[in-house]
């Protein structure tokens, strides 16, 4: 490929600046999305809170006897 020159790689580059700034434009995440998704992880969240301070519902585990002690 030929070498370009100064004027046409500036005229490249500009280019390639209005083409990436129209492209992120058209891609934003509109803010509402953004809110859905916060509240959805603010949820979540909080529900990992609340499980982690609740008691357990499980029942304790009993120690495992050991091959020594006879049984009662």
């Amino acid at each position: 490929m030929a070498e370009l020159s100064q004027k046409e790689q500036l005229a490249l580059h500009e280019f390639s600046v209005r083409y990436r700034a129209a492209l992120a434009k058209e891609h934003q995440t509109p803010e509402q999305s953004l809110a859905t998704v916060r509240d959805a992880v603010k949820d979540q969240y909080e529900k990992e809170q609340q499980a982690t301070q609740a008691p357990s519902i499980e029942p304790p585990r009993q120690p495992e006897r050991g091959h020594d002690e006879p049984e009662r």
